[in-house]
């Protein structure tokens, strides 16, 4: 009997309760084991792809958390699963360790070895899709992984088109393979990834060609974030397929003459595109770097693009935040280039590069800024700029300014707040958080769009919050005679400047603390209300 592992992917939608819903089905369907992905698209895709593809950087939704993981890994546990996880860079890896009980690369990691050998060395159980690659790709794979440590394998046979036709499967390359793993890996299993929904393919590759472990892509109702893609199963299509091994499926419409195929291992003609977006094997990044600079060099070659100068400083990430969400919109609407100016700040890189956006690590200058001889510039600061934005003004360039009414040289003022009023300047100013607010993955998270058991309220207030917001709304909170459970979200230098951390205000069974780089990444989509320094969403 073949083990079955349940793919979850990004069907989970970012929600945990989702995901716990997910592996309770995995098992009801007679399920080996259920296996998520782990991955932060700024390490998965390259610069190049990011700046330039908005379908790329929105990928950012399909993110599975990292405080997932302890209640994923138990839930599955309790459930007699085997939990099991993708790691898409080395970092991953490491994170995954404490939970997991196999480790998987994907097809599109295969040629980076460097990955390849950090799961080896683990110690865990592993397995491999080879999807899109030749026969000399996969033995390399196989051999890395084995010289790193790995004693329990797992190779599947897998056709990277989502979703396969059952004539594009070539199950008889599972025998190749086969015979390749006894040469190099003879311990080592050979499974069949699935793509093709059909239960013909599943049952030809499991009673003829002897698939050990059968791996396919899961969801609940159809509502999964990667269902349209129709490569997902359903649990009562599944199950039917689990339950009747043995039992005379693979006589079903797509029969041996339509699936085997060709035994040899080598991608097949839908694929052929797709090797060109596997990870490079010199860094780990998507696509390969031919394709990349193919990218750049498009964007090189449009000198019209205008360039907007983003400048943000002050404590935490809030600057920053209310700035990315102007700069999606320039990006989106005007096709403008946007270069960032930021201090030299591990969490203000990680979140730009989340986003796509170019970036320097440098401090205002006037001189400076007028080299770049960009469009506009705008300015979300902490401190005073109208020197600035007055030198700026004299050299022509636009400029425009956050939260600083003291600017009377900038061409435009955008005052985030709800009572700041100057009649005098009214007709220059545009107020309002609504107008900053605008990022997709806030407003996708809306309560109206998720059905939820029981919404949480998040409190989240930036990095530092030298103001203490967060400890005082925890206190108001706290009157609320129905005892809501709270999620409070800062970031790793609030415990920095709070010795005393958690507070007695926080000693709550109900209340959460996580602690994070980015304040906005654990917006979770089981937030009923969202309190920020911006104001109640």
């Amino acid at each position: 009997m073949a083990r079955f592992i349940a793919e979850i992917s990004s069907n989970h939608n970012g929600d945990k309760g989702r995901c716990l819903e997910l592996i309770r089905a995995a098992a009801a369907c007679g399920c080996w084991g259920v296996k998520f992905q782990l991955f932060r698209i700024e390490k998965l895709f390259a610069p190049e792809i990011l700046q330039a593809s908005e379908i790329h950087r929105l990928r950012r939704r399909w993110e599975l958390p990292l405080h997932f993981l302890s209640d994923l890994a138990a839930c599955a546990r309790d459930e007699g699963l085997a939990f099991g996880c993708t790691p898409f860079d080395m970092e991953a890896v490491d994170v995954l360790g404490p939970y997991v009980d196999f480790l998987k690369i994907a097809s599109y990691e295969l040629p980076w070895l460097d990955l390849v050998r950090g799961c080896g060395s683990t110690g865990l159980p592993m397995m491999m899709s080879c999807g899109m690659a030749d026969e000399t790709e996969i033995r390399r794979a196989v051999v890395a992984a084995e010289q790193a440590g790995c004693r329990d394998l797992t190779v599947f046979h897998c056709v990277s088109n989502y979703p396969a036709a059952a004539s594009d499967c070539n199950l008889a390359a599972m025998g190749s393979l086969r015979g390749l793993l006894a040469e190099v890996f003879p311990s080592a299993a050979v499974g069949w990834s699935d793509h093709s929904v059909d239960p013909g393919v599943v049952s030809r590759a499991v009673e003829h060609w002897g698939a050990e472990v059968v791996e396919f892509h899961f969801d609940l109702e159809g509502e999964g974030e990667e269902f349209s893609g129709g490569h997902c199963w359903l649990p009562d299509r599944i199950q039917s397929v689990i339950a009747g091994q043995g039992d005379g499926l693979s006589s079903s419409a797509s029969g041996p003459s339509d699936c085997d195929g060709s035994p040899e291992l080598t991608a097949t003609d839908s694929e052929s595109d797709e090797r060109l977006w596997r990870a490079d094997p010199t860094d780990g990044l998507r696509p390969i770097k031919v394709v990349r600079q193919g990218w750049q060099a498009n964007r090189v070659a449009d000198d019209d693009q205008p360039l907007v100068l983003m400048l943000a400083g002050g404590p935490g990430l809030g600057h920053l935040a209310r700035l990315l969400a102007l700069a999606e919109v320039l990006r989106a609407d005007h096709e403008a280039r946007i270069l960032f100016l930021v201090p030299d700040s591990l969490g203000a890189e990680k979140l730009l590069a989340r986003h796509g956006f170019e970036w320097r690590a440098a401090e205002a200058a006037l001189d400076r800024l007028i080299k770049l001889a960009p469009s506009v510039c705008v300015f979300d600061l902490k401190e005073p700029c109208v020197e600035l934005v007055e030198g700026l003004a004299d050299e022509g360039i636009s400029t425009v300014v956050i939260d600083r009414p003291d600017c009377p040289a900038a061409d435009l003022g955008i005052v985030p707040c709800y009572d700041w009023q100057d009649q005098q300047n009214a007709s220059r100013i545009f107020g309002g958080p609504e107008y900053l607010l605008v990022r997709s993955d806030i407003t996708r998270l809306r309560p109206t769009e998720v059905a939820l058991p029981g919404p949480r309220i998040v409190v989240s207030f930036g990095g530092e919050d030298p103001y203490l917001l967060t400890e005082k709304t925890a206190r108001a909170l706290a009157t609320l005679p129905d005892n809501p459970p709270v999620d409070f979200v800062v970031g790793p230098g609030f415990n920095q400047h709070r010795t005393d951390w958690p507070s007695a205000e926080l000693d709550r069974p109900n209340y959460r603390l996580i602690t994070t780089n980015d304040p906005l990444e654990t917006i979770l989509p089981a937030a009923g209300l969202l309190v920020t320094a911006m104001g109640v969403t």
